[in-house]
């Protein structure tokens, strides 16, 4: 008996490589395309019509991006990740994708991540082993990635910018959105801190506080607070104060030679 074929949605902002993807997926047997979205929104309520069983989706998009629409789909069906960036790979296995594509990719990397979607549908537990494996991996500072992040994408407008690590002064967090403070303003990021502290370089950053992380390349001075606590001030023109937990003051200053 045959296999059914994978019922796919193709979710991305960007028609050339909605149209791309189409051209790939017309090249290949025991797929089914059920339709395109170009937005969050979009998707949400072409998935919910099609039910598909995989959906080829792209990280940055207007508005929601996609692992927002992820997590509001239920149930969630198999989702690969199409992207230009590299430094969501680890944010997309832990919200459980079955693979990552990076823009641009062949058809024969396509189909393989389409074999997977077929190998999950005869064994779910496998997946589920082979993701928590890689997670467990993540987490002991093994496996990917092995580089620390250089780069991030901030969505400026209708433009995306790329600001390098080195250049951000620190990385807060407020009404639970994480943004990058650099010289020209604060630039809203797709990380959590707790993913931004694995990933950056240690040798630069510094978590100093559970709302905070400084780029100790720009701190200034280390000026006492209440209760044991510090205020980090850093080199920009408004001569910002980040907070310094307690618990976080005596490495801080041991990293600064205080």
């Amino acid at each position: 008996m045959s296999e059914a074929p994978l019922r796919i949605v193709v979710v991305d902002d960007e028609p050339l490589a909605r149209e791309r993807l189409r051209r790939m997926l017309g090249q290949m047997s025991g797929v089914e395309l059920l339709g395109e979205a170009g937005s969050a929104p979009e998707a949400r309520a072409l998935i919910a019509r099609a039910s598909p069983n995989v959906v080829l989706l792209d990280v940055q998009m207007p508005g929601e991006d996609g692992f927002a629409l992820l997590r509001s789909l239920e149930p969630q069906p198999a989702v690969i990740f199409v992207t230009a960036f590299d430094h969501y790979a680890v944010r997309a296995f832990e919200e459980r994708a079955l693979d990552y594509l990076m823009k641009p990719f062949r058809r024969e990397r396509l189909a393989g991540a389409l074999e997977r979607a077929r190998a999950q549908r005869r064994d779910p537990a496998a997946l589920a082993r082979r993701l928590d494996e890689l997670l467990r991996a993540l987490e002991r500072g093994g496996g990917p990635p092995a580089h620390h992040l250089e780069r991030l994408t901030v969505r400026v407008g209708n433009r995306i910018d790329i600001l390098k690590c080195a250049e951000v002064l620190w990385f807060g967090a407020e009404e639970k959105l994480v943004f990058a403070a650099t010289a020209d303003g604060r630039h809203y990021v797709n990380f959590t801190l707790d993913q931004l502290d694995r990933r950056l370089d240690p040798a630069r950053f510094l978590r100093v506080h559970r709302s905070a992380i400084a780029n100790l390349d720009f701190a200034e001075s280390l000026r006492p607070a209440f209760a044991g606590t510090y205020r980090l001030v850093i080199k920009d023109a408004a001569r910002s104060e980040i907070p310094v937990s307690r618990q976080r003051a005596r490495l801080l200053r041991e990293r600064l030679g205080a």
